[in-house]
């Protein structure tokens, strides 16, 4: 392996990560479909969730643990490294979100996060209601 040094905008460093990692999935997961094939989450899929779930590092789970909590509250990423504590911050956040990607990725369905830029702002991170259901039932499980 080679080390590559990019400029990216302070702003759209979470962005950056998870296009990248999104990137280095795509040759590693033989099972997985290309990013405009995934298929949303739905209640069906509540195994696959359990299945997501038990991939994820504690500080993965941490993390959708407060969307999850408050579905549909968007959250900055300097907010989510703050509650994590992590001392990278909102880079510590986008950096946490990489093999989630690849785990959802992998199942053939779309990421459990939904993100914005809001104009003027960082990036903001929620789930959805019904995303937020269905990996609660796999994380009480």
């Amino acid at each position: 392996m080679i080390d590559i040094t990019v400029k990216v905008p302070d702003e759209r460093v979470a962005e950056f990560y998870s296009m990248f990692g999104s990137w280095l999935a795509e040759p590693a997961t033989s099972e997985g479909l290309p990013a405009d094939e995934l298929v949303a989450w739905s209640r069906s899929d509540g195994e696959l969730a359990k299945i997501v779930w038990g991939k994820l590092s504690k500080t993965a789970k941490a993390l959708f643990s407060i969307l999850m909590n408050k579905p549909g509250a968007k959250f900055s990423g300097d907010e989510l490294g703050l509650l994590l504590e992590l001392s990278n911050g909102k880079h510590g956040v986008a950096g946490i979100l990489g093999w989630p990607g690849r785990h959802c990725q992998g199942a053939g369905r779309t990421w459990l996060w939904r993100w914005e830029y809001p104009e003027g702002e960082n990036v903001r991170y929620w789930m959805t209601d019904e995303v937020a259901d269905l990996f609660r039932q796999a994380r009480d499980h």
